[in-house]
């Protein structure tokens, strides 16, 4: 008699693939619980805006300013942030309050990333966008261009755009999901690291400030949020304007008014969604990034890894499918790990010499690899390298389960989680 099996199919790059788990094992299949759109998403954001949360209505809030030189930060294309929906609305509302085309400048937060090309700015921020507003990139590494606003009781030096820092009135846009190292993204990250000088975000980044482990979720006592969160106080922003979405980036809620009041607001109804319910100590965890583009290399995937971190077992195993076209994605994030003796190596060295772009991502892979086995299944990785990450590779989903089980056992327990990247587990028994 023949084994019985769980199937399904699980996003892999642009299609999918099949995954076959005997019933014996499997204990379940975890999804954020998506909520559909509001059934209108313009009357949502115009809502959020007539109706702010923590301050005076946008109205006033120009009537109170001497003059009327505004900027609007926008998020850079690697956030999923609806920004050609919000944008309307608000740039509607803001010549209604007697601000003119020319006194608004568009500002791309773009923290550490590159600039956003010509060709990207108008499928990021909506049609008619370019010919009527200045549009400007955030540059980390142009100090001349920023303004020093003192430092943290952190100890974090705040240094800041200055076209943001000069502003007569100052509005954030943003979106709000899970954030391994923030808790949740939006609100005061828009400032800190969109607006800063690269100088500020290495030290905020660094190992002094990240928590130990991943904290989608967590905001209580989480250093990385609250440096972030005092950092963007100092800038002082007049307003801001976030959306929570789901994984069509479909409006389910928006919030507008104070930087700390309405992003609360919205981190609210971001846990309703992207909390789980999670068992712990797992043998097997099969962590799914959810297909394109989150699995277009291994520094987007591992993302999803950090979910997985927290319900594996210590000595547990975690299967990764992603594509990864793009191979791993970082060439410091490979270099780190290929010339470590251990993943311990690359934790100690991240204390001694703190972040970089990749090597905070080495930090944060090796910090798994410290909790559990990991094996990729993936037909563009070479398994070369991932030796060299200290890192299995299988051919296929069938392939990469034999693998863990014969490191846990037949009798291993075996747990899915799908768009893991956008999870917040949260363990059955309250830990």
């Amino acid at each position: 008699m023949g084994h019985a099996y769980h199937t399904e199919q699980i996003p892999y790059g642009t299609g999918e693939l099949t995954l076959k788990v005997p019933e014996k094992n499997y204990i379940g299949t975890l999804i954020p619980s998506y909520c559909p759109a509001v059934a209108d998403e313009r009357a949502e954001i115009v809502e959020a805006i007539d109706n702010p949360i923590g301050t005076p209505p946008l109205e006033e809030i120009v009537r109170q300013k001497h003059g009327k030189k505004t900027v609007v930060v926008v998020n850079d294309g690697t956030r999923p942030t609806a920004t050609y929906k919000l944008l309307p609305p608000l740039l509607e509302k803001l010549e209604r309050c007697g601000i003119s085309e020319g006194d608004i400048l568009i500002l791309i937060a773009t923290g550490t990333h590159r600039a956003v090309g010509p060709d990207e700015i108008e499928p990021l921020l909506g049609k008619g966008i370019t010919n009527r507003y200045r549009i400007v990139n955030h540059d980390c590494l142009d100090l001349k261009n920023m303004v020093d606003l003192g430092t943290t009781s952190q100890g974090i030096p705040i240094v800041i755009n200055r076209l943001f820092c000069e502003a007569d009135i100052k509005i954030l846009t943003g979106s709000i999901h899970p954030h391994q190292g923030a808790g949740f993204s939006g609100g005061r990250k828009s400032i800190l690291p969109g607006l800063t000088s690269l100088e500020t975000l290495k030290l905020h980044h660094g190992p002094r400030y990240r928590p130990l482990e991943p904290a989608m979720g967590q905001l209580d006592g989480n250093p990385f949020h609250l440096g972030a969160l005092e950092g963007a106080k100092m800038a002082a922003p007049d307003f801001i304007l976030n959306l929570v979405q789901n994984q069509k980036k479909e409006i389910t809620r928006a919030v507008a008014g104070d930087l700390e009041q309405a992003w609360m607001k919205g981190v609210e109804a971001s846990r309703e969604i992207f909390e789980a319910r999670t068992p712990h100590d797992v043998d097997i965890v099969i962590v799914v990034p959810g297909g394109h583009p989150r699995d277009v290399n291994l520094y987007q995937s591992q993302k999803s890894m950090a979910a997985a971190e927290l319900v594996v077992k210590r000595g547990g195993s975690i299967i990764l499918p992603a594509a990864c076209p793009d191979g791993i994605g970082s060439e410091l994030f490979f270099k780190w790990l290929a010339s470590a003796g251990s993943p311990e190596d690359v934790m100690q060295r991240f204390q001694a010499e703190g972040y970089d772009v990749g090597t905070s991502k080495a930090w944060l892979y090796a910090r798994c690899l410290l909790k559990a086995e990991m094996i990729i299944v993936s037909e563009f990785l070479e398994q070369s390298v991932l030796e060299q990450m200290f890192t299995k590779k299988a051919a296929d989903m069938d392939t990469a389960l034999k693998m863990a089980f014969e490191s846990q056992g037949q009798d291993a327990r075996v747990l899915i989680m799908r768009n893991a990247a956008d999870m917040i587990p949260v363990r059955e028994d309250g830990g």
